[in-house]
């Protein structure tokens, strides 16, 4: 129950606080009555809300952390227990999931097609080779890489690169993210770390997050959606893993931007 007018105005700054409910900021309000609100459903975690005299905001989860019983993300035995920051590994890991869903689209694309509208191959199969559709080629398969991990990190929290890697991410009580979050997640990490993929422009931009990461722990997105990022811990196997994955990857990458003359056995 909220606090009538004269109760109110005896509240002491300390105990006022305000809430956010779409563009509206809604208060002042009582510690226990923000915590009542919390429990009954009217708010969630990522709410922002903040004290009076305080000009920033802060997620209902971070603000009272005390709210959120957070189990273990996975049993002791499985490894997944290390929370440092791994920038290259999380790097790595979206690079070959980027590659992974494009090859993914331009296949079953081709594929269907060619079985569903084999009188448009003439169009379809030059589209995806020639030079004069690069532009329009990549919007598809950029859209397609970031939109295909969607599905794997709202019900699991990883993806391909993420699990070759050891990195999973969830909310910050260990379930899944759902769909929307994903969803929301990956849009943050297209314009804000990739910057819609325009060359050069997101090489300061991947720098940026990069700080982010080491300095603070975390990146701005897993932050905003109240994330929690869980990885395997550094070992001689997973070194050997990631090093190799990357080896193999940049010879594939190598052999197929070889000019078709080169890339043919002799």
């Amino acid at each position: 129950m909220l606090c009538n007018h004269s109760e109110r105005a005896g509240m002491s700054e300390a105990d006022q606080w305000f809430y956010k409910m779409g563009e509206a900021e809604l208060g002042p309000v009582s510690e226990a009555e923000l915590i009542d609100l919390y429990r009954d459903g009217h708010m969630s975690g990522e709410t922002l809300v903040r004290q009076a005299g305080q000009e920033t905001g802060k997620q209902m989860v971070e603000a009272f952390p005390h709210l959120i019983e957070v189990p273990p993300l996975a049993s002791p035995g499985d490894g997944w227990t290390d929370s440092s920051p791994h920038p290259w590994r999380r790097f790595f890991a979206r690079t070959i999931d980027l590659n992974v869903n494009a090859f993914v689209f331009v296949f079953a694309w081709t594929l269907l097609m060619t079985t569903t509208a084999p009188n448009q191959s003439d169009f379809w199969a030059p589209f995806f080779v020639d030079q004069a559709y690069s532009f329009p080629r990549a919007l598809l398969t950029t859209a397609f890489s970031f939109l295909g991990n969607i599905p794997f990190m709202a019900y699991s929290g990883t993806t391909l690169g993420k699990w070759i890697f050891g990195i999973r991410i969830t909310q910050l009580d260990g379930r899944p993210m759902g769909l929307w979050i994903a969803l929301k997640r990956e849009f943050a990490v297209y314009v804000r770390a990739y910057f819609l993929m325009i060359p050069i422009a997101n090489f300061f931009t991947l720098a940026g997050a990069y700080e982010t990461l080491t300095s603070e722990g975390k990146t701005s997105w897993d932050r905003d959606y109240a994330l929690m990022v869980k990885q395997r811990p550094d070992s001689e196997v997973q070194t050997l893993v990631g090093v190799v994955v990357v080896i193999l990857f940049l010879v594939a990458a190598i052999w197929t931007n070889l000019p078709p003359e080169l890339s043919k056995a002799p």
